[in-house]
């Protein structure tokens, strides 16, 4: 396994390649243009990054919905880098970031294809799954406040 670190975005600079890295794994797989990994809420977000030898290979975006909800976004791994860990360290670090934040709640609208991916860390689905970009989604939420023992699952 590759070393790999975990930390927030520190300039525009790594921001621009997160932005890109989010493109390459979301976007251009189902042919959308550069710029539709972007919303509205980029600059009220956290923006977590995966490092290796200088080069971004994984992103996720934290923001602050209530005082108790706190929403994942755009969570993504380069695909030669993909099961190792990556997604769940990225994950971790989110998880710990919102329990500073005092958040109770995390929320996240994924994919179908990885919500085995959210259980496995101890996020539940809510509702029905539905269609976001021609894309079978489906909105899990993961509780902080009884989470300690998820969390002792990912360190080991």
């Amino acid at each position: 396994m590759r070393e790999f670190q975990i930390r927030l975005i520190q300039n525009q600079q790594e921001k621009d390649a997160m932005y890109y890295q989010r493109w390459l794994v979301l976007r251009a797989p189902i042919n959308m243009e550069i710029g539709t990994e972007k919303d509205e809420y980029e600059d009220s977000a956290l923006h977590i990054i995966a490092i290796c030898k200088q080069q971004i290979i994984g992103s996720a975006r934290l923001r602050e919905i209530s005082e108790e909800l706190g929403s994942i976004a755009y969570l993504c791994v380069l695909p030669e880098f993909q099961f190792q860990g990556i997604g769940t360290a990225i994950t971790k670090k989110i998880i710990e970031i919102a329990k500073q934040k005092q958040l109770k709640h995390l929320r996240v609208m994924t994919r179908l294809s990885a919500s085995k991916f959210y259980k496995r860390i101890g996020f539940i689905e809510t509702g029905e799954p539905f269609q976001f970009l021609d894309i079978p989604h489906q909105f899990m939420y993961f509780n902080l406040l009884f989470s300690e023992d998820n969390l002792q699952l990912l360190s080991q």
